[in-house]
């Protein structure tokens, strides 16, 4: 009963509190197809680089999705899914350049699947096509550069060239949501009578109960380099992790003092246990955290997914029955105050991270470029994001206010087939599509995780640095040789500082040898180039 009563109440708050939210209309762009189909006369295969292979669950190939059946049938074009093994992408994809066999698209996450010299760099040596140069063939894509203006410049580079087909987040309302946050353990929370933390004191107060009063190994978990990177649990000391901006200033966290009183509070928590003792021995690089820790009660606290919150844990194997996690909005240092730093990269300037690129010289540019297009129309992202429309009532069913469509969530968690949801996921719908609608995610939810989205969401990102700002090959070769360096010796003292490996009273010494490395040349770097995207 008390569980029922816990989601009525976050029931209610969300149709009190955010109804702007539930309610908010989402701008359905490109309402009608403009590609003619079949695509080619006589059915091709083309090669496609799908770094999916931890969204496969029991799915053995591609192929054997509805959704992937029904395009090939329309395109007549057949994918060959190449699927690098889980783990190994940023390799795989770098090996695409080595070798004499690139595939016909490629649909990377140019942030950590990239050319060594950048992606103007793929364009001028030969690799892949200028998509500036073919939007000819995509009139699809091209009513989303038209629509979103932060899109249109998002998606070009400075120098005017285009690296592929970018992926869309298309929001409820205005702004994208947050899809990753601070979670806490609520039934930790009511075991010890506390109630929902919000400064930084507070934290404090309810991290000593799950210690004290629970017996809680971790009751903060955080990454293995000691700082969350996605920043949301720092960004109450109006400090970003890494590079961030302040009124188009870049700025880099560890030469702030703000910096230092983060590691400062982090050195106290590890030396009283209130922060994981052995976090530099985990596997987690920032989101969730290791299965052995999360299944056993050994985490109070930690960033995780939205699609993890409430009782999803105890499907995953949760030894505990009364598990129930909860989205917390970002700490502060006094109540009232407004951080403005959290991981940003997925919705950020409407753009996904994912990018569809063309093979150069491959046979097939223009079906591919029209293949993918073709998930930029309304008629063909609404079935990749919900299931086909012969599916209404099964994978999804329309709203009664205004026919929207809203993902089904019993048929994912109780289908017929007994199906698990990782798989109802792919054999039905599919895994962001190249449009992600962001009701899909959020409409089907249950509401904890709504109210979570809604919390993670509160404050604007406004120190978030865009992932399309670009350097120039020379600026990239000198910025990569200095920074690979810095990136790790920071990783390294942050983990020494706050585990009194180092002393923060050698903060300022700490700081002369970054400056050493040639930090303030990378600020620089990364100046010149949010300044050109701010003037593009």
């Amino acid at each position: 009963m008390k569980r029922f009563l816990g989601i009525l109440s976050l029931a209610l708050v969300l149709a009190l509190c955010m109804g702007s939210m539930a309610m908010a209309e989402t701008n359905y762009v490109c309402p009608e197809n403009a590609q003619t189909y079949p695509i080619s006369a006589d059915k091709i295969t083309v090669d496609l680089w799908y770094p999916m292979a931890g969204s496969m669950a029991e799915l053995s190939d591609f192929n054997d999705a509805e959704f992937f059946v029904m395009y090939e049938e329309l395109t007549n074009m057949h994918i060959n899914f190449i699927v690098p093994a889980s783990g190994t992408e940023g390799d795989s994809f770098s090996l695409l350049f080595a070798s004499d066999d690139m595939p016909d698209m490629a649909y990377c996450q140019p942030a950590g699947q990239k050319y060594r010299d950048g992606q103007d760099a793929a364009i001028d040596d030969g690799y892949f096509i200028d998509m500036a140069d073919y939007l000819d063939f995509a009139p699809n894509y091209k009513v989303w550069l038209e629509t979103y203006e932060a899109y249109r410049k998002a998606c070009y580079s400075d120098t005017g060239k285009m690296y592929g087909m970018w992926g869309v987040w298309l929001p409820i309302g205005e702004i994208p949501m947050a899809d990753q946050g601070i979670a806490i353990r609520k039934d930790f929370l009511d075991k010890v009578g506390k109630d929902v933390p919000v400064t930084y004191d507070d934290w404090y107060d309810v991290l000593c109960a799950f210690r004290d009063e629970l017996g809680i190994e971790a009751p903060f978990y955080t990454s293995k380099y000691g700082i969350d990177r996605t920043g949301e649990f720092m960004a109450g000391y109006g400090v970003g992790p890494y590079f961030y901006q302040v009124d188009g200033t870049v700025k880099y966290g560890p030469m702030e003092d703000a910096y230092k009183d983060y590691l400062t509070m982090l050195h106290k928590w590890w030396e009283e246990g209130l922060l994981d003792k052995e976090f530099a021995t985990r596997t987690s690089s920032g989101i969730t955290a290791d299965n052995d820790m999360m299944l056993n009660d050994k985490v109070g606290s930690l960033i995780d997914y939205g699609t993890r919150l409430a009782d999803v844990y105890i499907t995953r194997g949760a030894t505990n029955p009364d598990w129930w996690e909860v989205g917390v909005a970002q700490p502060v240092l006094k109540e009232g105050d407004t951080p403005a730093y959290r991981d940003y990269s997925s919705g950020n300037d409407y753009m996904q991270t994912y990018c569809t690129v063309f093979d150069a010289e491959g046979e097939y540019i223009e079906e591919c470029i029209r293949w993918t297009d073709g998930f930029y129309s309304k008629p063909i992202y609404l079935q990749a994001n919900f299931g086909l429309d012969a599916n209404e009532g099964k994978t999804w069913y329309a709203a009664e206010d205004d026919g929207h469509r809203i993902q089904d969530y019993d048929f994912r968690y109780k289908n017929p087939d007994g199906d698990s949801s990782a798989l109802v996921l792919v054999k039905y719908w599919t895994k962001n599509p190249p449009v992600r609608v962001e009701s899909a995610q959020i409409e089907s939810s249950k509401p904890v995780q709504q109210e979570g989205y809604r919390l993670w969401s509160l404050y604007e990102p406004t120190m978030w640095i865009s992932n399309r700002t670009t350097m120039t090959a020379d600026e990239n070769a000198e910025y990569s040789k200095l920074y690979t360096d810095i990136e790790t010796y920071v990783q390294e003292c942050n983990v020494k500082f706050i585990m009194g490996q180092m002393s923060l009273d050698d903060y300022d010494s700490y700081r002369e040898t970054l400056r050493s490395m040639g930090i303030e040349k990378c600020i620089e770097l990364r100046q010149a180039a949010l300044d050109r995207y701010n003037a593009r």
